[in-house]
């Protein structure tokens, strides 16, 4: 972050202001990056209480339940595009380097329309925290990088088994890599 200049000390001196963490803004990208691909609540359901119709002109009578799949809708290559399967933080960002925040019917990880997270902000400010108090001090890999990791549905998302990762502590801050 450029208020904090190069000197590393500045860095871990004291904790970041709240202007300070909303320049974040690739490492948001890379959060919102994250949720699209792995969603906490990969499915979601709402109970009809009055007839209505779907935006594409599917009827649905009261007393019916739709369920859809946020983790499916973040893998859409109709939505997302040819590389929907890739990480790619560079998707919510715009050429001058701004965050973009898609359209919540897009990006449904916090759900949409009148009933979006009103915690959402402050999910965003949480997870910046932090990763950027882990990332500050350690560099994460996995203990067996051929361990296939799988996921278990809940109803929250989880990585089926265990994922055992070695925190390596960094001897300096890696200033450029944060944005």
């Amino acid at each position: 972050i450029e208020t904090r200049g190069n000197d590393v000390a500045s860095w871990l001196g004291e904790p970041l202001e709240f202007e300070e963490i909303d320049r974040l803004i690739y490492l948001k990208a890379a959060l919102s990056e994250s949720l699209r691909l792995y969603p906490s609540v990969p499915e979601d359901s709402k109970h009809v209480v009055y007839d209505d119709v779907l935006p594409d002109g599917t009827f649905v009578p009261a007393g019916s339940s739709v369920t859809y799949s946020i983790y499916a809708t973040g893998r859409m290559k109709s939505t997302w595009g040819d590389d929907c399967l890739e990480f790619r933080p560079e998707r919510w960002l715009s050429p001058d380097g701004k965050f973009i925040m898609h359209d919540s019917n897009k990006f449904v990880a916090f759900n949409a329309g009148p009933r979006i997270c009103l915690g959402k902000d402050f999910a965003y400010r949480q997870m910046k925290i932090v990763a950027m108090a882990l990332l500050s001090f350690f560099r994460f890999k996995l203990a067996d990088e051929t361990k296939l990791v799988t996921y278990r549905t809940m109803f929250t998302l989880h990585i089926d088994g265990s994922l055992p990762m070695i925190a390596v502590p960094r001897t300096t801050l890696v200033i450029s890599s944060m944005h």
